[in-house]
């Protein structure tokens, strides 16, 4: 009973952070669109933040104000930063100097290696050539996958940098939520309520009331962003961590970048390149290498 019982809620893990993936590819469009139809990234971070900061106030409020389910201040702000408002305003900056297919690179590509160096860091996992190997194998993929897209241009490569500082700020969200053993709802509220600090110097510096947008784009940006986009995934990484550990929840992330260019062949009739097949096929092989490692 007990093993049928794990074994469900793996499947359950599994089935939550496949899902953020999807979100995770659909949101690379959905950005671009609205910028394109005037809504900017200052725009979407209030809106993110706004409706799903109002959404959890009263969970975060049953939480209890002094400690926050037993977290604590400073590792709540600790979070918020890693994953909240500050996280994706230097995440949407990134992507005003580089490509999107970068961030689709950056970010996800260099998580598994954050949680892994991390868990052998603090002493929760051994480090072995194999798990190196694999790890080569993903992030080797995932340039393959979006070389074409790459400069060397200095704007270009200052975007690269910040947004590979988000990967790294992922990679430590993913690896607290298990070492601190976080609760799906507890971070899920923390992060969205406390990122709501972000509101005050966004309506007083950068607000223009939203001149350039339609009610309806506004509307379903604010539905995207606010409940799937910073409640949805934050919750979902947080339950395939607790059901499936950080090391293994983290290897889903190269399959952004996969995604995206497999999705691209009947929406776009954009067939992948010889390398970039080589690439999803390295992403695959190391993938299914460590979580046979890891399991």
């Amino acid at each position: 009973m007990e093993s049928t019982r794990r074994g469900s809620k793996s499947l359950l893990g599994i089935f939550a952070i496949l899902l953020v993936m999807v979100i995770y590819t659909a949101n690379f469009v959905v950005t671009r669109y609205s910028i394109l139809n005037g809504l900017n990234s200052l725009d979407l971070a209030a809106l993110r933040y706004s409706v799903s900061g109002i959404v959890m106030l009263p969970y975060f409020y049953r939480l209890g104000w002094k400690n926050l389910g037993g977290l604590g201040w400073s590792k709540a702000i600790l979070l918020t930063c890693l994953a909240g408002s500050p996280y994706i305003l230097v995440f949407f900056f990134g992507l005003s100097f580089a490509p999107a297919s970068h961030g689709a690179v950056l970010n996800p590509g260099i998580v598994p290696s954050v949680v892994f160096l991390g868990m052998v860091f603090l002493g929760l996992q051994s480090f072995s050539l194999a798990r190196v190997l694999s790890l080569v194998s993903i992030f080797l993929g995932v340039v393959l996958v979006t070389a074409s897209s790459f400069s060397l241009q200095g704007s270009v490569l200052f975007g690269d940098f910040l947004l590979l500082v988000t990967g790294i700020s992922w990679g430590l969200f993913t690896l607290l939520a298990k070492v601190w053993e976080l609760r799906p709802m507890q971070s899920t509220a923390i992060v969205s309520v406390i990122s709501l600090l972000y509101l005050p110097p966004y309506l007083l510096f950068w607000y223009n009331g939203f001149e350039s947008a339609s009610t309806a784009h506004i509307i379903s940006q604010a539905i995207f962003q606010g409940i799937i986009m910073s409640i949805g995934t934050i919750y979902l990484v947080t339950y395939a961590v607790q059901s499936l550990g950080a090391q293994l929840t983290s290897l889903f992330s190269p399959l952004v970048p996969v995604l995206t260019t497999l999705i691209a062949i009947p929406l776009l009739g954009e067939i992948p390149t010889s390398l970039q097949w080589i690439g999803i096929v390295l992403v695959v092989l190391g993938m299914l290498r460590a979580a046979k490692i890891n399991s």
